[in-house]
């Protein structure tokens, strides 16, 4: 494993080159081309599947299966906009709805977890740290999520844990949509009942025209 330290941005523009490294030594599940890693062939030991119906997915009581999110088209980026009963769920449906861009996750089986952590010294900061561990994990492990389960969200002390529930992206069993190479911070905001969040910090929701 590779542990990267430093700033938001400049641990976004170091990880394509620690997953092609990564990679590398696990021969070849992706394929390396030019300074990005992409989606690579599945080897010839893997089954054969055809993209079809999506499977029928029994799912943990104590797991959620939701779709809580759309997108906004935004010039080179997408914005993924999520919601949920609480800002845990909205957290968990931004990781969903991440995921589901780069793939229907109503295709994807649950048949292995992840577990990520992520701190932050704001509630944005959380939520890029936890869509970008994430990633992370998509880009070493090929580990799609189609269900994420919030284990721990402490909004004080800006800490989360979560289990991603789902199985590796196989390209002859999972549609391959647009890969997402790296988070954001640009135009992220949190809206709440009364306020919102933004980079630019919080302010009261009816003045930022939300």
């Amino acid at each position: 494993s590779i542990a990267l330290a430093g700033l938001s941005t400049d641990i976004a523009r170091a990880r394509p080159r620690a997953v092609e490294i990564l990679n590398y030594y696990r021969q070849g599940q992706w394929e390396a081309s030019g300074e990005t890693a992409h989606v690579g062939q599945p080897g010839p030991a893997d089954a054969s599947f055809a993209v079809g119906e999506p499977p029928a997915v029994q799912v943990l009581d104590n797991v959620k299966d939701l779709r809580q999110f759309k997108y906004h088209d935004h010039t080179a980026d997408i914005i993924v906009h999520s919601w949920g009963a609480t800002r845990a769920e909205a957290f968990a449906q931004a990781v969903v709805g991440m995921f589901n861009y780069m793939t229907d996750v109503d295709h994807v089986e649950l048949r292995s977890v992840v577990e990520v952590e992520a701190t932050g010294h704001d509630p944005l900061d959380l939520l890029y740290h936890l869509l970008d561990e994430f990633l992370f994990i998509f880009g070493t492990e090929m580990h799609v999520s189609r269900c994420v389960e919030i284990l721990e969200f402490d909004e004080e002390k800006l800490r989360i844990r979560a289990r991603g529930h789902g199985e590796k992206m196989n390209l002859k069993k999972h549609e391959q949509g647009t890969e997402i190479k790296a988070v954001t911070m640009h135009m992220m905001r949190i809206l709440g009942p009364d306020l919102v969040m933004t980079e630019a910090g919080a302010g009261p929701r009816a003045e930022a025209g939300e």
